[in-house]
């Protein structure tokens, strides 16, 4: 039996090669730098600066899908179906977060996935690292994805609205989001689902290991 301080990196190594393959069909060179960072150097070290958002959810921009593109909540049974958007420790981080009660929300156009994204209504490990304290009236929102061949379709702001329904749907007044600020394609989502989006505050992370060093810096009265 694998001690379970190993297992993850026994399970780094041997979804590897099916990953990374997935990810450079739909991403290119990017899609397999992603397969290899998580599993390598970000487990030994990672740095970033976050900027907080907040959104109300009391107008709900009316984004609808393109033709043709189905939005629905994703069940246990559905998750081996993503496979050719999602690679194996995906999925099984998919399956984690369904049984701890975060809501997945998938795209389909017909019965092929093109994207999907989160709702969390608390912060747990295995929904972020960051310390982020969420208001009692707040969910948490994260890991929008579309597929290459859909972007600017559509998709991902259908896929932004459908995920605001949803925190509204778990009683939430405000959707949060952790977002960094190169993060172009992500912050033109944002803006585009809600035109009274403020600024929280910011979060600096650096891991070391194990280790996880972290600062949020709320954002003064009045600025946004």
């Amino acid at each position: 039996m694998i001690p379970r301080p190993l297992a993850k990196y026994v399970a780094d190594l041997v979804t590897f090669p099916g990953d990374a393959a997935l990810a450079y069909r739909n991403e290119g060179l990017r899609g397999v730098w992603g397969a290899i960072a998580p599993r390598t150097i970000h487990r030994l070290v990672r740095a970033s600066r976050l900027t907080v958002f907040a959104q109300p959810l009391d107008e709900i921009p009316d984004v609808k899908p393109p033709a043709g593109v189905t939005i629905a909540p994703l069940r246990l049974e559905q998750i081996p179906a993503l496979a050719p958007i999602a690679g194996e420790l995906d999925r099984e981080r998919f399956r984690r977060l369904l049984e701890i009660g975060c809501v997945g929300l998938v795209a389909r156009r017909g019965s092929r996935p093109v994207g999907y994204a989160w709702v969390a209504s608390e912060m747990r490990p295995e929904v972020s690292q960051c310390p982020l304290e969420l208001p009692a009236d707040a969910a948490y929102l994260w890991d929008l994805y579309v597929v290459p061949a859909e972007r600017g379709s559509g998709v991902g702001s259908a896929l932004a609205r459908e995920r605001l329904r949803a925190a509204r749907v778990l009683g939430r007044t405000e959707g949060w989001r952790m977002i960094t600020p190169g993060n172009t394609a992500s912050l033109r989502t944002l803006h585009r689902s809600g035109a009274s989006t403020r600024v929280v505050g910011e979060i600096r992370y650096l891991k070391l290991g194990s280790r996880l060093f972290a600062r949020f810096t709320p954002c003064p009265p009045g600025r946004h």
